[in-house]
């Protein structure tokens, strides 16, 4: 197995504290990442009294079935916007034991870009128990490899820029 990198594992430790400092469980929805953000979380002894759930809803598919996402709002909106990844949150969080939810979908490459949604465009999402979902748009560059690190990265530190939040 690759290991995997220290600055993402210092970051997912970070969460996990943050995560039992603030009393909540954790769930995610990962599509581009495949997993990683859950990953990341894991690897750290002692995750599952943080961790519920992961949901890797590669395609458009698992997303409706494992997750709830309407599929009008796919094929209005397409798998990669807002709306998707906030629907994607919520539906982990209706799924899961846990208060916080994050979802990330996006377009990795090297296929795939368009001129409205270009190879690294990515959102975030992240939902709470009787609050919207809120969603942040990134556009990361590089290779596949670095748009999924970036992805991971940008998911560990919006998660814990809200857990600090709530704790505190």
């Amino acid at each position: 197995m690759t290991e995997l990198p220290t600055d993402l594992l210092d970051l997912a430790k970070d969460v996990l504290v943050a995560a039992k400092a603030a009393g909540v469980r954790l769930a995610l929805a990962e599509s581009c990442t495949g997993g990683l953000v859950s990953g990341c979380l894991t690897a750290i002894p002692g995750s599952s009294s943080v961790v519920d759930a992961g949901f890797v809803t590669y395609s458009n598919e698992a997303k409706i079935r494992l997750l709830g996402v309407p599929r009008e709002l796919i094929i209005e909106h397409g798998a990669v916007s807002d709306i998707v990844a906030a629907a994607m949150a919520e539906g982990a969080l209706a799924q899961a034991d846990a208060q916080v939810a994050l979802a990330v979908t996006g377009i990795a490459g090297p296929d795939g870009g368009s001129k409205e949604k270009p190879i690294g465009l990515v959102y975030l999402a992240l939902a709470q128990d009787d609050q919207d979902a809120m969603v942040k748009r990134y556009v990361f560059a590089g290779t596949r490899t670095d748009i999924r690190r970036a992805s991971v990265a940008a998911a560990l530190e919006l998660l814990l820029d809200r857990l600090k939040n709530q704790s505190s």
